[in-house]
């Protein structure tokens, strides 16, 4: 699981350690280097992004804003240590600062100048989406010029809130997720009215450009209490991708916005049970509870979110 972290007087040094291959050194800054222009470039407000995994300090990036035309986020720089390349971190630690610069949208794109012989940079740009606008910049000839473009995707597909369960377009959905499963329900009406009546309960449908079910993923706050202390938590209750739109990340767009909520809501715990994709659910952070069972037997994931 790869985190971004803000850069600050703790972590510093375990920044400043890192470092590449002889033959990368030729197109990056030091870290030290990367740091320092975080600074000059404060004006901008440029960003300077930590990344981690479970254990170490894996890498660091530069993203500055540039206001001049093309308007667009600049990433200025993007190291991944030697030791930890090659393993899928760089892919999605780069999907992820894409992803907040996303949620902000002050711009609508990210450029980034990479070296022509870089071809282990160019090939991870290009498998992430970016793509080569074919401008040459006369101070640096020697390189390519990739854009990405933060809203391609904006009408490929809509997240649509449900807090009605009444409502068609989610009856439908669940409808095919029972189907999918096998299950027979006698009285739908009945289940959707149950869901109503709980508090709090809410979902997400995602829908292709044409109307496509895509699926969704239906979550609550609880609260936990005990004379010790007592937490609210995120439960995720029911989580569903049709086949046909598997491993094409709408999983990962769904849980992420679900997550999302739980936070600007001052919920950082989620917790859900499942007996499926567990790979899934262990590559976005989530942990088995230990010792825990749900009722139905299915294992129990918790993820700390803060």
């Amino acid at each position: 699981m790869v985190k971004l972290f803000d850069v600050n007087e703790q972590n510093w040094l375990d920044i400043f350690s890192l470092s590449v291959t002889e033959e990368q050194k030729k197109f990056l800054a030091t870290p030290v280097g990367i740091v320092a222009r975080g600074y000059i470039y404060r004006s901008c407000n440029a960003r300077v992004y930590g990344i981690c995994n479970s254990e170490h300090v894996i890498g660091v990036a530069l993203v500055r804003n540039m206001d001049e035309e093309p308007a667009c986020y600049d990433l200025q720089q993007f190291m991944i240590d030697r030791r930890f390349q090659n393993k899928g971190y760089g892919t999605e630690a780069l999907r992820l600062i894409l992803s907040e610069l996303s949620k902000e949208r002050k711009y609508r794109h990210v450029e980034v100048c990479v070296n022509k012989n870089d071809a282990a940079a160019l090939w991870m740009y290009k498998k992430v989406g970016f793509e080569d606008t074919g401008y040459i910049d006369e101070s640096v000839p020697d390189c390519y010029n990739l854009m990405y473009n933060l809203s391609k995707d904006d009408d490929l597909y809509s997240d649509i809130t449900i807090t009605d369960f009444s409502n068609p377009l989610f009856q439908t959905a669940f409808k095919k997720y029972f189907s999918e499963l096998g299950y027979r329900i006698r009285d739908w009406d009945r289940l959707f009215k149950e869901m109503n009546d709980e508090d709090d309960n809410m979902a997400f449908v995602r829908t292709s450009k044409d109307g496509k079910i895509i699926g969704f993923i239906l979550f609550r706050p609880v609260k936990f209490s005990s004379w010790f202390f007592e937490e609210t938590c995120g439960f995720i209750r029911e989580f569903w991708i049709a086949e046909e739109f598997r491993n094409k990340k709408h999983g990962t767009a769904l849980i992420n916005l679900v997550e999302k909520y739980f936070m600007d809501h001052g919920i950082y715990t989620s917790i859900l049970t499942t007996d499926t994709a567990v790979r899934f659910y262990e590559r976005h952070g989530y942990a088995k509870a230990l010792g825990c069972k749900a009722k139905n037997q299915h294992e129990v994931f918790i993820k700390r979110m803060k």
